[in-house]
């Protein structure tokens, strides 16, 4: 039988220790987002019990926390490397940042500049 061989210096590498730390971190928040989705889902039936139709605003966020989850459960099982909510690089603030520019004249008031001659 072969023997593996067992470096130490990538057991002993920080950055995969700093994975350990955050896929723990992750796996507890996780735990808790399932929680909090259980409990919209119930939230989420009254509304639609009562109003027949799904809330708008629980909907939204039900999305972002699918969104969520399905990022953290990617890192926990090393589909990729980076890092969920609110390490994640949005590509919605890319284009949010970019402002339209808007070209505009300043009036002036007439009455100001006939002070300032006088004087």
């Amino acid at each position: 039988m072969t023997q593996i061989e067992i470096d130490k210096e990538e057991i002993l590498k920080g950055s995969k220790w700093i994975r350990f730390l955050f896929m723990i971190l992750y796996g507890f928040v996780i735990n808790f987002v399932v929680t909090i989705c259980i409990g919209l889902a119930i939230v989420q039936f009254l509304f639609y019990l009562f109003t027949s139709k799904p809330n708008a605003s629980i909907a939204n966020f039900n999305s972002h926390l699918l969104e969520f989850f399905h990022d953290s459960l990617a890192f926990l099982l090393f589909q990729t490397e980076d890092k969920p909510f609110p390490f994640k690089d949005n590509e919605n603030d890319d284009a949010n940042n970019e402002g339209e520019v808007i070209e505009g004249e300043l009036e002036t008031d007439a009455s100001e500049e006939t002070e300032e001659v006088k004087e």
